[in-house]
């Protein structure tokens, strides 16, 4: 393969696939210098999205700091796979021609022509079921062994076909078998339920001891095809190198953020980065390539995606007499995180309110 050199990184696309990559080596990051206002009213908005959360700590307690933490980087190793298996479906067989092995080959699932199908490299998930063609055959209902009828479960529960016993009778409810009713006056009146016979034939199958074989729906046959499943999945291994400073700050926020690519490169199988001015991008590159999902037995990799991004992060304390809280400003798109916020009045409706608005 042709081996390209982009920005002291080499790239060796592999596989059919158009791969490449491309690298960038760690630069200063354009920070946006926030004031009080701003911060304010970002933490405003924030709070207003919360059913619980009262308003008056963000609009009138004092801003006591506001600070530039260290950045925050965020490593990601997307590996796109393909998986493909065959599952059977079965159908009741009414007759009509039968794509057979005599139309032709039966290809096997990797053999399949899915390029139609084939998604964007690195969509989360997607899957397509398409028919093997000339894999379908007829084969005699095992349930029924080809007789299109059972017998009842209702009245010859467990009995074999050549075992069922017909006219099986139930003894009537209403009258409890006497097959008539006392009036008010002492007399009797004939049952309305089994019309005095004081027995009632069975509700499923009319005491005639079969019923239709729920499986061929009465055909006596079935139909089966081989059918190609084949699922496209990404599988995302992530860390995150933050200091002391935000470690209160989950990594789901961090992943969530709007950062500064430093590195992005694609190839069959990636391998770390290289930081010629940063021994810590290095380790966090290695370690990122180190925790590779496992690939299950049944899929190919198609390619993989490794991204390193700087995500600044900006501390806010907020005091009011003797109480405090702090919160953060998280990367490009100012996500605001606040964990101890001081004014919360959930009765644990919150997840409920969630739950509906999904």
């Amino acid at each position: 393969p042709l081996l390209r050199i982009r920005m002291g990184l080499a790239i060796v696309p592999q596989g059919p696939y158009p791969y490449g990559g491309d690298y960038q080596p760690s630069q200063g990051v354009r920070r946006d210098v926030l004031d009080e206002v701003e911060v304010r009213q970002m933490l405003i908005e924030h709070v207003g999205h919360r059913c619980c959360w009262g308003s008056r700590p963000a609009r009138t307690w004092k801003i006591t700091s506001i600070k530039d933490c260290c950045d925050v980087y965020v490593g990601t190793l997307e590996t796109f796979i393909e998986q493909r298996d065959t599952i059977f479906e079965r159908e009741p067989y009414h007759g009509g021609e039968v794509d057979g092995r005599d139309k032709g080959p039966v290809l096997g699932v990797w053999e399949l022509d899915l390029r139609s199908e084939f998604p964007p490299l690195f969509v989360p998930e997607k899957e397509v079921r398409f028919k093997i063609p000339h894999s379908e055959f007829t084969e005699k209902c095992s349930d029924c062994e080809g007789r299109g009828k059972v017998p009842c479960p209702t009245c010859n529960p467990g009995r074999q076909y050549g075992f069922y016993m017909a006219n099986q009778m139930t003894q009537c409810s209403v009258c409890d078998g006497r097959g008539s009713l006392a009036q008010q006056d002492e007399s009797d009146k004939v049952c309305w339920m089994c019309n005095g016979q004081g027995v009632l034939p069975c509700t499923e199958c009319g005491s005639r001891g079969l019923v239709t074989c729920r499986t061929c729906n009465g055909c006596g046959s079935l139909l089966t095809q081989s059918i190609a499943r084949v699922r496209w999945e990404t599988l995302t291994a992530r860390k995150v190198s933050a200091t002391a400073e935000t470690a209160t700050v989950p990594d789901e926020v961090f992943h969530r953020a709007q950062g500064v690519q430093l590195c992005n490169i694609q190839a069959y199988q990636c391998t770390p980065a290289f930081f010629a001015d940063s021994y810590p991008l290095n380790q966090l590159s290695s370690e990122v390539v180190a925790s590779r999902l496992p690939v299950p037995p049944s899929a190919i990799v198609i390619s993989e995606r490794h991204i390193i991004s700087v995500v600044p992060v900006t501390r806010v304390t907020m005091s009011h007499r003797k109480r405090s809280f702090i919160f953060y400003v998280v990367g490009y798109g100012r996500d605001v995180f606040v964990r101890n916020y001081p004014s919360r009045f959930c009765w644990g409706l919150c997840r409920c309110f969630e739950w509906l608005g999904n």
